[in-house]
């Protein structure tokens, strides 16, 4: 038993299986949120040094992300000029902490750059940056790894992860796509050997983050009821399905020249950010179709595990959120709501 409820690992392929019913009764968190008028995309954060670091989903605009004093609950500053030139960027996918005091990394997936940031500084540009390191495989997801190395999620073949240096020499590549669809039932009548590996691969995009300590890291499916805890030292993983076993329901479309899974409009945002954090990780469930993710009923969850794949903790929040942070000192959630009038709230828990 893996679980604390009635959830049993699957002793076939080895992953960890769970349902609505394995979940600890949720607790109830209610959120405080805040009134910062600056704040109007919020597309994700990160909690660095006292401060909320939230960034935005717009594109053409300058202000790519914000920085927010928690101890006095006000603005800072925002940073970020749209552009590409020298310090410049166009969007932030994600924000990264590599342990270096008041610095923050942004990745723009774009332009595949790499900027970091002062947040003290009133300098809007990056003070440092670098591209992503040409490779022979095709990256979408990377995260700062130990020793200023990066780990990749991949999309152009069947290897999941690189491990990588900032210069692109390949340190590591480990896991197989072919694992996740092996043995399950496909939507449609598809079989196994029907699909391409870049197929595969797009069912079963998200997130990746690591813990303070670039031991664990923790990957997310977006459409697909899945988290993947991945130990780079061992060049291993270990995944978890739930609540919902199935492959999503998807139709092969062949509109750019290749194969690519179209999951319609009804599709549902499943894990939509993770938060690892020093002995336990947290993911943020939603459930439901772009459209109602701000619907008052049944709003978005967060799940809390260990990194042996153990829930411990379901948390039920007041506010619909897209992205999240965990302030494990002061046990205080932090999120950015998608309601009406978005913004940074606060759940103690």
């Amino acid at each position: 038993m893996l679980f604390s409820g009635a959830c049993e690992q699957k002793k076939s392929d080895g992953a960890i299986y769970f349902t609505e019913d394995d979940l600890p009764p949720p607790i109830e968190l209610f959120g405080e949120k805040y009134n910062i008028p600056e704040i109007i995309n919020p597309r994700g954060l990160m909690i660095k040094d006292g401060f909320a670091v939230i960034f935005d989903g717009k594109s053409e605009y300058d202000d790519k992300f914000h920085v927010i004093d928690l101890k006095s609950a006000s603005y800072l500053r925002s940073k970020g000029v749209y552009g590409l030139g020298p310090g410049e960027i166009t969007v932030i996918s994600q924000i990264d902490d590599v342990g270096e005091q008041n610095k923050v990394w942004t990745y723009d997936p774009e332009v595949r750059k790499f900027s970091k940031y002062d947040l003290l500084d009133t300098n809007k540009l990056a003070e440092e940056e670098f591209r992503s390191p040409e490779t022979e495989f095709f990256i979408t997801y990377a995260t700062w790894a130990n020793d200023n190395t990066l780990l990749a999620n991949l999309v152009d073949g069947w290897t999941k992860y690189l491990h990588l240096t900032t210069s692109g020499d390949t340190l590591a590549t480990f896991g197989n796509w072919k694992d996740m669809i092996a043995g399950k039932e496909l939507p449609n009548g598809y079989k196994e050997e029907g699909l391409d590996a870049n197929l595969v691969s797009t069912i079963f995009q998200g997130e990746i983050k690591s813990d303070p300590f670039r031991k664990y890291f923790v990957k997310v499916g977006i459409v697909a009821d899945f988290i993947e805890i991945i130990d780079l030292e061992k060049r291993s993983s270990k995944v978890i399905y739930g609540p919902s076993h199935d492959i999503p329901e998807f139709e092969i479309s062949y509109s750019i020249g290749y194969q690519m899974a179209d999951f319609g409009r009804n599709s549902t945002n499943r894990y939509m950010d993770v938060y690892p954090g020093s002995s336990s990780f947290y993911v943020l469930f939603n459930g439901k179709t772009y459209k109602q993710l701000s619907d008052p009923d049944n709003l978005n969850r967060i799940f809390e595990f260990d990194y042996e794949g153990n829930i411990l903790n379901q948390y039920q929040l007041n506010y619909p959120i897209s992205g999240f942070a965990v302030d494990e000192e002061n046990r205080a959630i932090y999120g950015v709501t998608v309601d009406r009038e978005p913004n940074l709230v606060r759940f103690d828990y």
